[in-house]
This record gives structure tokens, sequence and C-alpha cells, in this order.
């Protein structure tokens, strides 16, 4: 947490009369929540912010101002943050948002899984064989590792 704003908290509290002890009290908290706080050791979290406004009479904007300049990100940064694709050849497999333009192969999109337990339930049904047929679910992994393999090439 930023000092300026640690310190307004003590101000604040000050102004309205309030010990760490009857502050917390009032929001719900520990007295020493409150201490690191003002000791600029944590932050408040977004539900006690509000009630530390409300219970001051202060907005979060004028709460939470400080000083302090935001920085500009440089056009170079810029340019990075805008093309999410750029530099995609650093990493062996390209990053994930090429991964997603890439189509899909068929095999990879076929819904492996609800034909096992269609395949599952008839062996049941038909043959009784509940017990036995369990394995045929190993079979979901391999084939998305083998659908995968294909793909590739």
């Amino acid at each position: 947490m930023n000092i300026e704003i640690a310190n307004r908290l003590v101000k604040l509290r000050k102004e309205n009369g309030l010990s760490q002890e009857e502050l917390a009290a009032k929001i719900g908290i520990s007295r020493q929540a409150v201490s690191k706080w003002e000791r600029a050791e944590a932050s408040p979290d977004t539900d006690n912010l509000i009630l530390l406004a409300r219970l001051y009479g202060v907005s979060l904007d004028a709460l939470l101002a400080t000083e302090e300049e935001i920085p500009r990100a440089t056009p170079e940064e810029e340019k990075r943050d805008s093309d999410p694709c750029d530099g995609c050849e650093d990493f062996p497999k390209g990053c994930h948002h090429c991964e997603k333009k890439k189509r899909r192969s068929p095999w990879l999109a076929f819904p492996y899984p609800i034909l096992v337990v269609i395949i599952y339930l008839a062996m049941g049904f038909y043959k009784s064989l509940w017990h036995p047929g369990w394995i045929i679910f190993l079979t979901i992994p391999v084939y998305y590792c083998l659908a995968e393999f294909f793909s590739r090439k």
C-alpha cells in the first residue's frame, strides 16, 4: 500500500474521533488489520474500502487519490500488447493465440467420450457386461493421444 494512502486513513480515522479498535469493530475486522493498513504493510480489500469511504463520508477517489504518476507504456510495449502473437517464434509450439487460430482436426473435434458412454451402456443393457465394460473408458486418452499425434503430421 502507498504510504500517502496509509497516512490519509490515519488522518480520517482521527478526524472522525475513532480509535483503531472502534474502527475495526465498526467494519468487522481486527484492530491489527487497521494497524497494518495505517503502517502501509497491507491494503484493505475492496469491500473494506467501500465501508471506509461510507463511514468517513468521502468518495473512493478521495480515499485513494495519490500524487504518483501512472507510467505510460512505451511504443514498443503498446505494439507488443496490441499484437499478442508477435514473438511466437520464441515458443517451440507457438503461442496460445496462434494455436486457437489453427483449424482443429476433425478427429480431435469428434465427441469420442460420448461414443464410449453409448457403447458402455449398450454393452451393459444388451449383454450385461457392466463390470468388464468399464475398460473401454481407458480408450479415451489413447484416442486423443493418437488423434493429436496424427493431426500434427
